[in-house]
């Protein structure tokens, strides 16, 4: 591997001081750094509204809250895909070095990701992946496909009328609790090695509680929880001790960073007023639309009822290669890469010549971004989101500019976008499961006219 820099968080400043916005102090001793990832490559801080937590690793590889080249964030999947195999079963891959070398230097991720998918890791026991909303539906889906014998689903926030959940629990430190898991019970019946995906853990506990529930229903003896970032201290390592004791289970650990935090300071409480800078012009861009329903696809949507927060019923088709509700298998990982290469070379050439941004939406993110790695260069991917972060700009903090919008698809939930600045993409891509009402889509489009693309284009999958 080429020579790299290493951030001087590991070199000379370990423990490590993050100061945000003169109001909290976090305290980052990094205790686990397998591949040698500075800092900077993994994430930035924020301050978040929760009083629970008052502040945020804003992820630079996740393409959650800030955007990020699609390729960096399913090399990033694939890397935790690698790190599992070192950890769990001793495979080493021989493109190790390579791999690391693409995301910490920016350059030749999409080179090194696909080289990874052409050899899917070979599993014995059939593992199944499961990613938790919101934020690691799309991590939980990348990393489940580079590997052969597995299944894959993703908890949700959705209540669904004809569905009831296999499993319940509770998530910690989030805006919305109560997750769901719709996934077909013959999946939980074999009785193989479960990997929990979650893009960052704090405490475990919300690891634990899955574990729980599914333990109750489906007993088994292997547990994996996977995560970008790992900042458990010894109390809560305990707890995973304590309950492998209690259950007679094993769950092991597997992370790209892990350290021990400390908190000073009170969580930021008023962000005071926000106004968005931009050109005194009007904004105008043109706003396309595109279904992709004509596209071939051998995976079946699901029409299905949606229950809102208001207890108003809507008939919605759900794509089902997303595995939210059915789950998927190994197999299908061919079907939804075609489906996803034709969708985005169909929206490549819809492009200006000019930046582009792809934006999915809540827990649909992982079609966007596979669709969004087939559009061509110059081009980002993030999504919106349920996390309400302090928007400052500020040299040093994460997140500079934002928007607020109540969600298209169920208006009582407030929804945010984050870091993207007047004139700063000729064309955005919003990614839409499924068509939505105009008048419950319009405050968010109108929050990307304000940004002052020359195209919007509203994609929909179904």
């Amino acid at each position: 591997m080429n020579k790299v820099p290493t951030s001087t968080y590991l070199q000379n400043k370990n423990p490590y001081t993050f100061n945000i916005l003169d109001s909290l102090s976090i305290k980052l001793t990094v205790t686990e750094n397998p591949y040698h990832l500075p800092l900077e490559v993994l994430f930035d801080m924020a301050a978040r509204k929760n009083k629970k937590r008052g502040f945020l690793f804003v992820s630079k590889v996740l393409g959650k809250h800030i955007p990020v080249k699609p390729a960096a964030s399913l090399l990033s999947g694939g890397m935790l895909a690698m790190r599992y195999m070192e950890e769990v079963h001793g495979v080493s891959c021989s493109k190790r070095e390579n791999i690391i070398d693409r995301l910490i230097s920016g350059q030749g991720e999409r080179e090194a990701y696909l080289s990874m998918l052409k050899e899917p890791f070979q599993l014995s026991d059939e593992t199944l992946f499961i990613g938790f909303a919101e934020t690691a539906t799309a991590l939980g889906h990348n990393m489940f496909e580079f590997f052969d014998n597995a299944a894959f689903v993703h908890t949700t926030r959705e209540n669904i009328r004809e569905l009831e959940s296999i499993i319940n629990f509770e998530e910690e430190h989030s805006h919305a609790t109560s997750q769901a898991c719709y996934c077909r019970e013959e999946l939980l019946q074999r009785g193989g090695p479960i990997v929990l995906v979650d893009d960052e853990i704090t405490t475990g506990n919300t690891a634990l509680n899955i574990i729980k529930a599914i333990q109750q229903s489906f007993p088994r003896k292997e547990y994996t929880v996977a995560s970008l970032l790992d900042w458990r201290s010894e109390d809560n390592k305990k707890r995973y001790e304590e309950l492998e004791k209690e259950l007679g289970i094993t769950i092991k650990t597997v992370t790209l960073l892990a350290g021990e935090i400390e908190v000073q300071g009170n969580p930021v409480e008023d962000e005071g007023a926000y106004l968005y800078v931009k050109d005194e012009r009007a904004a105008d861009p043109q706003v396309n639309r595109i279904s992709l329903s004509s596209i071939s696809k051998k995976i079946q949507d699901l029409p299905l009822t949606f229950i809102s927060s208001k207890g108003e019923a809507a008939h919605v088709l759900y794509s089902g290669m997303t595995g939210r509700f059915s789950g998927l298998l190994s197999e299908n990982n061919a079907d939804i890469d075609s489906f996803c290469r034709m969708a985005g070379e169909r929206l490549l050439q819809t492009r200006t010549e000019g930046k582009a941004l792809c934006l999915g939406t809540g827990e649909f993110m992982y079609l966007p971004m596979k669709i969004a790695d087939y559009m061509g260069d110059n081009l980002f991917y993030q999504s919106t989101t349920r996390s309400p972060i302090h928007r400052v700009n500020k040299t040093g903090y994460a997140v500079k500019s934002g928007f607020a919008f109540p969600c298209p698809e169920d208006d009582c939930i407030m929804n945010y976008f984050y870091n993207i600045e007047y004139k700063q993409y000729a064309d955005i891509f919003l990614f839409l499961e499924r068509a939505i009402d105009e008048e419950k889509l319009a405050p968010l489009l109108e929050c990307l006219k304000q940004i002052g693309p020359e195209t919007i284009t509203l994609v929909t999958v179904n």
